[in-house]
């Protein structure tokens, strides 16, 4: 367990026996920002079938270079924090105008679109590259990133850690996590929307957890709400009131995620979560940031926070 840095007295203890536990999944429990260069060489196999090697190796790298664009503006907490990303707000803005431009019908359909899309992500990566696909070739690539990804996943040692303490207080652990946003690309280049589809697959995904030793009771998935929408969280805790049988009081509930504004916000200023933590891979300390939000780079340090209660 990790030190703290400025730890008081004001953390809000949280009852083991009236807690419940949220959590996100991809660079929460497992490190999806980690194994995502890895899965990228299943597009570049794929690639590699119809193009020179030199063409598919530009794909995967401009792929690379738009995820991390992509993860570093998501984790975005305060305005400086733009200075450490690449291109910093202007190039993350025009990643998003692109994203938006190639999902005018989603975005008609349901308010906003799919910013994590791999499908897009591959299309934007061709272009860039002066590489023609056409939409069977999206698939292909997107369905081989997944693929590898899957099978290299990697669960946080310290999630397991925690997982079992948790187990040995018997108490309901709920995932609640954003769409894969598994877009399909029409011939002109635009890209449609089915959550039913969508959601199909990472539910798919979600459930080899358990095989890694993520046990939980219920999952919920961004399809079609996401993060950070208010209706994307009242969805998941609506899934585990449904589960428990009963309304769940959310001041004794703790939420995990890897980004505030996308993962911990709203539990916290809108729905009243007692506790949020937001994990941050490779910290070495746990701040303590007010009486109901802790940073830190293992999550098992919450359970200094626990009430035996």
């Amino acid at each position: 367990m990790q030190e703290v840095r400025e730890k008081t007295p004001e953390v809000n203890k949280i009852p083991w026996s009236k807690s419940v536990w949220f959590f996100d999944i991809d660079d929460t429990i497992i490190d999806t920002a980690g194994t995502s260069g890895t899965a990228s060489d299943g597009i570049k196999k794929v690639f590699e079938a119809r193009f020179t090697s030199e063409q598919a190796l530009q794909v995967q790298t401009n792929f690379n270079q738009l995820f991390d664009l992509m993860l570093s503006g998501y984790r975005v907490k305060a305005e400086e924090d733009w200075q450490n990303v690449p291109g910093g707000k202007s190039a993350f803005d025009n990643l998003v105008e692109k994203i938006e431009t190639s999902q005018k019908r989603v975005k008609e359909k349901y308010g906003g679109v799919k910013k994590w899309s791999r499908e897009v992500f591959i299309k934007l990566a061709a272009d860039q590259a002066g590489v023609r696909v056409a939409p069977e070739l999206v698939h292909e690539a997107a369905d081989a990133y997944w693929l590898t990804l899957t099978e290299q996943t990697t669960v946080f040692p310290q999630v397991l850690d925690l997982i079992q303490e948790i187990q040995k207080h018997n108490r309901p652990i709920y995932l609640i996590t954003s769409s894969d946003a598994r877009l399909k690309m029409d011939s002109d280049g635009q890209f449609d929307y089915d959550p039913t589809y969508s959601e199909g697959l990472k539910r798919e995904r979600i459930e080899l957890l358990r095989e890694k030793g993520v046990t939980f009771n219920a999952v919920s998935i961004g399809d079609p709400e996401d993060k950070p929408h208010m209706d994307f969280f009242q969805k998941g805790v609506k899934k585990a009131e449904e589960d428990l049988g009963h309304p769940i009081d959310l001041s004794n509930s703790l939420m995990f995620g890897d980004s505030f504004g996308g993962d911990l916000q709203v539990p916290k200023e809108q729905l009243g979560f007692g506790l949020v933590v937001l994990f941050q891979k490779g910290n070495e300390k746990t701040e303590i940031v007010d009486n109901r939000q802790i940073d830190t780079g293992d999550v098992s340090s919450v359970l200094q926070y626990m009430d035996v209660a």
